[in-house]
């Protein structure tokens, strides 16, 4: 799945760093992340001051290697990863999306379209994305209006004026495979473009449990109870700034779906040996599917 990135390891911890020209820059805006059209990498800090103005950098995490005499591809940078010692990314902050176009020798390539890149481009796409949403989307105070600014001690915007401190946002959302016998329920979504089959799926409401979330978005999508939630894997989901959470269940009564057209264009029983081959293991939705198909579950 995403997260999973052996050999390297994913730093997340708050640092109070200043960039250096070896580091590297997670320039993320409506039309994609910068990357070097050659490799997939991500400008350094050196390349990316040479083509941009105006833009501030702000820390986001590093990439180390688990051992430090591995070697391998590593479509990051360059050197760092490659070199099997600590990468740094930086985040450009930017004033509303005031990007110009990619010069040349780079382009922009919206995040999810990297999902199927080798480890850990994906991730790190993934996640400069839910950062540079935050931080474009949090610009001002929700209590007195005023400018905020980052942290200095952790990773939060401030400020200034009366104090207030805002964290990361991150929404929980459920994913529930429910099983009936040699059957998996699959659906499909009614927004455009949607051709995958999926997993039910919905967002944790105020006041509920995880377990209490999936059953009610099951009943609300295709109007059937579950028993038996098992706990199937969680995952951090960049593109959309959520956290999943995945469950087994069974179906608890009559198999007959009563569909919510607003939400789904299409949800069926399908047999195991039926189950359409997943287009990649990057998500944790494609991996419950795979482990059911495989008769794991």
């Amino acid at each position: 799945m995403i997260q999973d990135i052996a050999p390297w390891r994913f730093g997340n911890e708050f640092l109070s760093a200043v960039p250096s020209d070896d580091d590297n820059v997670l320039d993320v805006t409506s039309e994609g992340l910068l990357l070097r059209k050659n490799g997939l990498r991500v400008p350094t800090v050196r390349e990316w001051r040479a083509m941009n103005a105006g833009a501030g950098l702000v820390y986001a995490f590093r990439l180390m290697r688990r051992e430090e005499s591995e070697r391998g591809d590593a479509p990051m940078t360059e050197r760092a990863c490659a070199e099997g010692r600590e990468a740094r990314f930086f985040l450009a902050l930017r004033q509303g999306d005031d990007a110009s176009a990619a010069p040349s020798l780079w382009q922009r390539t919206p995040p999810s379209e990297l999902r199927a890149q080798a480890a850990p481009l994906p991730l790190a796409a993934a996640t400069a994305q839910h950062l540079a949403h935050w931080y474009a989307t949090h610009r001002f105070c929700g209590r007195c209006g005023g400018p905020v600014r980052p942290s200095s001690k952790e990773r939060a915007l401030e400020c200034p004026a009366c104090g207030e401190v805002i964290y990361p946002v991150i929404a929980p959302c459920i994913l529930a495979a429910v099983t009936n016998g040699d059957k998996l329920l699959l659906t499909r979504y009614a927004r455009p473009g949607a051709t995958r089959l999926v997993l039910v799926a919905g967002f944790v409401e105020i006041g509920e449990t995880a377990e209490q979330a999936a059953a009610r978005e099951v009943m609300e999508e295709t109007g059937l109870r579950i028993r038996n939630l098992r706990y199937a894997g969680s995952q951090p989901w960049g593109f959309s700034g959520t956290m999943a959470v995945g469950f087994f269940a069974e179906l608890d009564g009559p198999e007959d779906i009563r569909l919510d057209a607003s939400e789904l264009a299409e949800a069926r029983w399908v047999k195991r040996a039926d189950i359409p081959p997943c287009p990649d293991d990057s998500s944790l939705t494609m991996n419950m599917i795979s482990r059911f198909a495989r008769g794991e579950v």
